[in-house]
């Protein structure tokens, strides 16, 4: 036997496998992996005015009081006054039956029982005596009721307190700003003065006066708002929530609050501007006046720009992204 004619199993099962993986020159190319696209929301910086207000708690003063006190001691009679009621100067508001008088009625009632004829001589007397109803009750100026005023049929001393008159045109704010925002407030800022004893009204007043004295338990220190609007509220003590104009900027670049990023442990922020070749490109801006909804943009951006307001962390330099909506 010729020993050429045998080839090694070895390497016919080498060959047969090379056979095997030899690429296939007419086989289809595979597909390529799609670019990735983010859809995404955006806004467009405008321009709009901006304020940043400082809020304080405080309550109504007035200036100007008046006390209605009683002329004589007595019952007081005829008296209908509530709070907010407009008296004038020498208005007669009620009566004193002071208690001589009444001695006096209460014996001629026991006389009629008695001696009716010698009574009507006894009643001449009494009523000439009484002279009427009694003694009138005058306002000595004009004036709104602010404290609840004495009731009909109650008893009073000579003098005592009938009611309280203010002046609703001395009525100021009293407000309370904290100590370590004192420093903002300035006479003549703009402010509005809400009340719940008038809810959803918003009372114009202005700062007046900064008062250079602080209360220690509360760190705050108090500032005088003076109404300036044709309303203002007309009972003295009312809780009040005042907010003062601190900064207002009449033409401000703003974009909405939800387009801001904060850079991770710095007071710096930026956003995502979506370019003309449809990819998110980051940019650095610095912040003015900021609110809940709104932020001033001071540099990085100009009107007119596209900013993303959705995405979160997701989004990054470069991605390419897809407008959802448009908002302003």
């Amino acid at each position: 036997m010729n020993p050429r004619r045998f080839i090694p199993l070895a390497v016919v099962t080498g060959f047969l496998a090379a056979c095997h993986a030899a690429p296939d020159v007419h086989a289809r190319a595979r597909p390529t992996s799609k670019v990735q696209v983010m859809l995404v929301s955006v806004a467009t910086a405008t321009v709009m005015p901006m304020n940043s207000s400082l809020r304080a708690l405080g309550i109504t003063v007035a200036t100007h009081h008046v006390t209605i006190r009683a002329p004589a001691s007595g019952r007081v009679t005829d008296l209908t006054l509530k709070n907010g009621d407009q008296i004038h100067k020498g208005q007669v508001i009620g009566y004193i039956v002071n208690r001589e008088i009444e001695a006096a009625q209460a014996g001629l009632e026991v006389a009629r029982k008695l001696d009716p004829q010698g009574a009507a001589a006894l009643s001449d007397s009494v009523n000439r005596y009484n002279k009427g109803s009694g003694i009138p009750i005058v306002a000595p100026d004009s004036g709104v009721v602010s404290r609840p005023p004495v009731t009909s049929g109650q008893m009073v001393a000579d003098l005592d307190p009938i009611a309280e008159l203010i002046d609703p045109t001395s009525i100021y704010v009293e407000a309370s700003v904290p100590v370590d925002e004192f420093h903002f407030i300035t006479p003549g800022m703009p402010a509005t003065v809400t009340c719940g004893l008038r809810p959803g009204v918003a009372f114009a007043a202005r700062v007046g006066a900064t008062i250079p004295s602080f209360d220690q338990n509360s760190a705050t220190a108090p500032v005088r708002l003076d109404f300036t609007g044709a309303e203002s509220i007309p009972e003295i003590g009312a809780p009040v929530e005042a907010r003062i104009v601190i900064r207002s900027v009449a033409n401000a670049i703003a974009i909405p609050s939800t387009a801001l990023f904060q850079d991770i442990g710095e007071n710096r922020y930026h956003v995502f501007v979506v370019g003309a070749d449809g990819l998110a490109h980051r940019v650095d801006v610095t912040i003015g006046i900021r609110d809940k909804r709104m932020a001033q943009v001071l540099s990085g951006l100009k009107a007119g720009d596209q900013v993303i307001t959705s995405g979160g962390y997701a989004l990054s330099d470069g991605l390419r992204v897809q407008i959802a909506n448009t908002s302003s």
